[in-house]
């Protein structure tokens, strides 16, 4: 822990590293896929591009949900009203968390629709916050996911940026994105962070988690591509695309929003990794990114 709060911590050289094939086998493999066309539901259901995490675990149903609101809650004395994530997945089943913690509304922005479509996941839910003596919506018996979000207060947002348009100026206290932002398109970025600006309330908090390793290995190899290549469609087909930004332009783009940011959390490989030093000179990266492998910063309105 830094002097001024930041949790900082160094992390090993194969950090993210995955299953032990090389980094251009699993780019290959992952190309080769995305060529076919292949539905991405059945790809899903099949394990394939779909989110890492275990979204079922009560620490991210729950307790992520207690933790961000009571964040909040301790700067302004209250907690949050608004809420939105952004691309949160199968962890739209938070929805009854939020709910039980007396937020609302609640909104779920996501490019694709991953959320539990079984009732009883939001239920579930439900019963996590009771037992920890919160008073939830009563979802047994809950007869579609349409409806247990409705008893939340909560809506599901599907689309680009442009479905945040559904949301009032000025109504969200708090937003959260969890290894989110590196995967939005490089220059969708910035209209993403405009809109995120637009519907924030002055006293609105940010909390924003960003993973800055490549998915091919956890290290910095995709850099070596020009953007001609990894901007089109077959590496954002693959689900391998992340924009490539270090922490730094990152940062800057969330202060030409009109975001004030602070530092929570930083790792760091203890020498840049593998691809760092091959970037493609288009990039602009700053060199002290290439040591960084995850931030966890805070936005409020500047």
């Amino acid at each position: 822990m830094t002097d001024d709060g930041v949790r900082l911590d160094i992390v090993p050289p194969d950090y993210a590293a995955g299953a032990p094939l090389p980094w251009w086998a699993k780019l290959a493999s992952k190309l080769a896929i995305a060529a076919l066309r292949l539905p991405r539901a059945p790809l899903r259901r099949a394990g394939v591009n779909r989110h890492s995490f275990v979204a079922e675990a009560e620490s991210r149903v729950l307790g992520e949900p207690m933790a961000h609101v009571a964040r909040f809650t301790a700067l302004h004395g209250r907690a949050p009203r608004g809420v939105l994530e952004i691309g949160p997945g199968r962890l739209v089943a938070r929805a009854p968390a939020y709910a039980a913690l007396g937020c609302g509304p609640i909104f779920f922005a996501d490019v694709e629709d991953d959320a539990p479509e079984d009732p009883a996941a939001y239920a579930r839910v439900a019963g996590l916050a009771r037992a920890a003596g919160l008073p939830a919506p009563a979802l047994d018996g809950v007869a579609s996911r349409e409806a247990a979000l409705a008893a939340c207060g909560a809506r599901q947002l599907i689309g680009g940026t442009e479905v945040l348009a559904a949301i009032p100026d000025a109504s969200i206290d708090l937003v959260i994105s969890d290894v989110v932002l590196e995967h939005v398109r490089r220059d969708a970025l910035p209209g993403l962070l405009a809109e995120l600006r637009r519907v924030s309330s002055p006293a609105s908090l940010g909390v924003h988690a960003v993973d800055f390793h490549d998915h091919v290995g956890g290290a910095l190899n995709t850099l070596r591509f020009p953007p001609r290549f990894w901007e089109g469609g077959l590496v954002g087909r693959s689900g391998l695309y992340v924009n490539r930004l270090g922490l730094s332009q990152i940062l800057a783009a969330f202060a030409e929003a009109g975001f004030a940011t602070r530092m929570r959390d930083l790792r760091r490989w203890p020498a840049p990794p593998a691809g760092a030093g091959a970037a493609h000179p288009s990039l602009g990266r700053d060199a002290e990114d290439d040591r960084v492998a995850f931030a966890r910063f805070e936005a409020v309105p500047g």
